[in-house]
């Protein structure tokens, strides 16, 4: 069989996606817009190409260094250099790359001091061309002399005088002023040196400098953000209350913008930090939305001034903000659907309104601000106070490097943008809680119904024929309910049809024989294993638009003398042992998986419900008992909600909910009570799962009860193929017999990734090992080939009454547990010693451990006792 969707099923999808893309976007020519390659008769990367080309010609070697020249290492080429050197990856052209290159290297002398370079001016505005050097260090070009001049950069920074809260000063010349420029001429050199050179303290310094700004520029009002900031509240300039500057000029929040986007290539997405700096940008990028000029989709040189007599349209702000934007969406960090319009609007006013090419075809990137500064005076002598008049009465020129480097990285984005698939939103936090919670959207379904009876169903009877004549008869019919009345009713294997609905009455109850020979071997997936096994009670393989629902009653029917015999704990061997490891053992040498049959004759019990290969499902309002393993398994599916379900069944590996390599999942209201895992989250198994290779993500789980199980929402141990983005909120998990808050299981020969994991404003009873469980030293443990992973959990407004620890964490050496964070939390009635072994980074914030037993410090002593009152003073009088 087949792993993947038939084709008509794949032509449907398709269709319907591009009617959904469509109209996401605002307008019917915003849509078009999307499908646009060309600009004027160009791709935004020929346009990249042109203007690089014709800079390149235009300056010739007056960039480099040589003796008597007036060339300078300076942000200004170090930009220009920088962006050729990413146009020349893309286009595979090295010119473009040894030319940039020579820019930067030409200062660098053989002993690596960086020539015209000053550290005594501690000028941020000199670190800028260090990002090539280290570029060209990821490429191999890593010199001793290239060493020497990346470590006087950093050097500088390590000792850059700084204000009283951290910030970084422009100039020594400039004491105590942050300006927007200063955030993109150092924080991108500072992350990707710490990438590059394992410094986690840079990535820590470049959020503090950062969100510094975001929190001392940011105007609400406008939505913009002042071009600098005296923390004195002394220079001419400042607002005597708030030290900021009196405009938002354009450039100045380009440069912030640019260093966002740039700075977040190089972040980790378990740094504490990253959700607060995408934060930050939403707003920046919602701020230069707001204020582009709807007729030309440019940007003014005083952003908020629109037409006032003197404002321009400016091309170097225009073309960071169209740069950034697109960055922002390509990586991720900025939904597409919101961003797009405004990109393709702005590049193509760039090249209409900006863009001149002479008839030797060279091309000018015209409209330039030349330069803007505060305090002192510009070269006409004029102060350089911050006004509105002052903005717009710098000299206006052509090519200037400011602009010319971001219009050629704004070309490379904008060229991915309308040629590449789009990626996936970067999930970093509950920011993006919302974006995924509107992707799952449960199917509906024609008001039809079906009642089992008019095809022959009666009490007490076998009614599995009537209930799969009903379902073909609402299929064929365009879909509607398939209804079980009150009652009991007795059936086999059900097999559900696109765009129907089972629906159990109320006073129903629907139970599943063990007469094997009604549960035909289909294509399943057994513990993370795809097999041809037993059916699942109520299956469906490739349909669309299906549920399970009603408030009646499902019977698995399972007890100690049927299905859960297989695996029975009271019987030392356990049917199901051989042929499990029969299976596993399939998996990992690769047999097809038509040949790993198992069914008549074998032992591997069945779930109860499980959709396979499915989109649009839901399972809503039931109760579950007695299931013979996992209840609700839906397997490689999309747009899947699981609501309101009671779930009371305690036999073996009774798991109440596992979605495996699914996307978008709704778990919520719903009551488990079982005899494994409430909720697990899965992917597939060692080499199987590494051969199907589809994660699970984009999960929500929320106000739900978690009473008996192994762990109240888990992750593991079937995850080869990865878990990422989780969301848990307002739940309540106690009971004696619940071993684990938030749990994940993994180890070396499973392997994955399991990541973005959120959980907040959880009540947390009585847990019988830990709050917060990490053991990648499960079943296996260390003894394999595959990293396991995990990294970025957060949790927050947690609230445990009798846990024995807060946290059981086990890794190995090679294996990785990072950025694991507790906030705002409290854990009481603690017994155990916590347990942390081979993990990364733990931030505990705002948390109360208290434990059971009250106690003190070895060194503590009563409070002295108060002084006695002299005979001859009154003692006070009491009111």
């Amino acid at each position: 069989m087949s792993r993947h969707p038939s084709l008509p099923a794949v032509a449907r999808f398709l269709s319907l996606f591009a009617v959904a893309a469509a109209s996401l976007l605002p307008g019917s020519r915003a849509a078009a817009q999307e499908l646009r390659t060309t600009f004027q008769g160009a791709s935004p990367l020929e346009w990249s190409e042109r203007l690089a080309k014709s800079d390149m010609t235009r300056r010739g070697d007056r960039l480099f260094y040589a003796e008597g020249t007036r060339a300078r290492w300076d942000y200004t080429t170090g930009l220009f250099a920088s962006s050729l050197l990413k146009l020349a990856e893309r286009t595979k052209n090295p010119a473009y790359a040894e030319f940039g290159a020579r820019v930067v290297e030409s200062f660098v002398a053989p002993d690596g001091k960086i020539r015209t370079y000053k550290l005594e001016d501690y000028n941020i505005d000199m670190i800028t061309p260090g990002k090539v050097l280290l570029q060209r260090w990821e490429q191999g070009h890593q010199s001793p002399a290239a060493r020497t001049a990346i470590e006087t950069l950093r050097g500088q920074m390590r000792t850059h005088p700084r204000t009283a809260e951290g910030g970084f000063w422009h100039k020594l010349r400039y004491p105590d002023q942050m300006w927007l420029d200063g955030l993109f001429m150092a924080s991108p050199f500072l992350a990707h040196y710490g990438k590059v050179f394992e410094e986690p303290a840079a990535f820590d310094d470049v959020a503090k400098q950062l969100l510094l700004m975001d929190k001392v520029g940011y105007d609400a009002k406008s939505g913009l953000y002042y071009h600098a900031w005296d923390a004195k509240r002394v220079q001419p300039w400042a607002n005597k209350q708030t030290g900021q500057s009196p405009h938002f000029w354009g450039r100045a929040l380009g440069w912030y913008a640019m260093a966002l986007v740039d700075s977040l290539d190089f972040f980790s997405p378990t740094h504490p930090e990253v959700d607060h700096l995408n934060e930050v940008l939403r707003r920046v990028a919602d701020g230069v939305v707001r204020w582009q000029d709807p007729k030309s989709g440019l940007w003014w040189q005083v952003l908020d001034q629109g037409d006032r007599a003197g404002n321009y349209l400016e091309s170097t702000a225009s073309s960071m903000f169209v740069y950034a934007l697109a960055k922002g969406i390509n990586r991720g960090y900025l939904p597409r659907e919101k961003y797009l319009p405004v990109v393709l609007k702005g590049y193509e006013g760039i090249i209409r309104d900006f863009i001149r090419t002479d008839p030797d075809a060279s091309v000018h990137l015209t409209r330039c601000c030349e330069v803007a500064g505060l305090g002192y005076t510009n070269s006409k002598g004029r102060t350089r106070d911050g006004s509105f008049d002052y903005y717009v009465t710098e000299p206006i020129v052509d090519n200037d490097l400011k602009g010319v480097g971001p219009f050629i990285l704004a070309g490379l984005e904008v060229q991915q943008l309308v040629t590449q698939a789009p990626v996936k939103a970067a999930v970093r936090g509950w920011a993006d809680y919302e974006r995924i919670l509107a992707g799952i959207v449960a199917p509906k379904f024609p008001d039809r119904d079906f009642p089992i009876t008019d095809f022959g169903a009666r009490p007490g009877a076998d009614v599995t024929a009537a209930i799969r004549e009903a379902i073909a008869a609402c299929h064929r019919a365009g879909g509607g309910r398939v209804v079980v009345p009150a009652g009991q009713w007795l059936t086999g294997a059900i097999h559900l049809k696109s765009n129907v609905n089972l629906h159990v009455s109320e006073g129903a109850t629907l139970t599943f024989t063990f007469d094997l020979a009604r549960y035909p071997v289909v294509f399943t997936r057994w513990e993370g294993v795809e097999c041809m096994n037993y059916s699942p009670f109520i299956y469906a393989f490739e349909q669309e638009n299906i549920a399970v629902t009603g408030k009646g009653t499902l019977d698995g029917g399972a007890t100690e003398e049927t299905w859960w015999s297989w695996n029975s704990r009271k019987d030392p061997v356990r049917k199901q042992r051989a042929d499990r490891d029969r299976l596993i053992a399939m998996g990992e040498a690769n047999v097809p998986v038509e040949q790993r049959v198992f069914g008549p004759g074998a032992f591997l019990r069945p779930n109860f419900i499980q959709p396979y290969r499915c989109r649009n499902v839901l399972i809503e309002g039931l109760t579950l008992v007695r299931s013979p393993m996992w209840e609700v398994h839906p397997v490689l599916c999309d747009n899947v909600t699981v609501r309101g379900l009671k779930i009371n069944t305690h036999g073996p590996n009774n798991d109440g909910c596992d979605p495996e390599s699914c996307t978008n999942v709704l778990i919520e209201d719903c009551v488990f009570d079982t005899g494994d895992d409430c909720i697990a989250i899965k992917s597939g198994r060692n080499g199987d799962g590494r051969r199907v290779n589809q994660p699970t993500e984009n999960v929500i789980i929320r106000n739900c009860v978690m009473k008996d199980g192994h762990g109240g929402v888990v992750l593991g141990s079937e995850c080869t193929g990865g878990i990422r983005n989780v969301f848990v909120e307002n739940c309540e998990m106690d009971s004696p017999n619940l071993d684990r808050g938030l749990r994940f299981k993994n180890n070396a020969v499973r392997g994955g990734i399991l990541e973005n994991v959120f959980m907040r404003n959880v009540k947390i009873g009585r847990v019988a090992e830990a709050v917060l469980t990490i053991d990648l030293l499960y079943e296996e443990g260390a003894k394999g080939d595959f990293k396991p992973i995990v990294r970025n959990v957060q949790m927050e407004g947690i609230t445990s009454s009798a846990s024995p620890r807060v946290m059981y964490i086990r890794g190995f050496p090679g294996a990785v547990i990072e950025g694991i964070r507790i906030s705002r939390s409290t854990f009481s009635g603690v017994t155990e010693t916590e347990v942390v072994q081979h993990a990364g980074t733990i931030t505990l914030q705002d948390v109360t451990i208290l434990p059971a037993k009250g106690v003190r410090s070895l060194n503590s002593v009563p409070p002295p006792s108060p002084a006695p009152v002299p005979a001859s003073v009154p003692a006070p009088v009491k009111p």
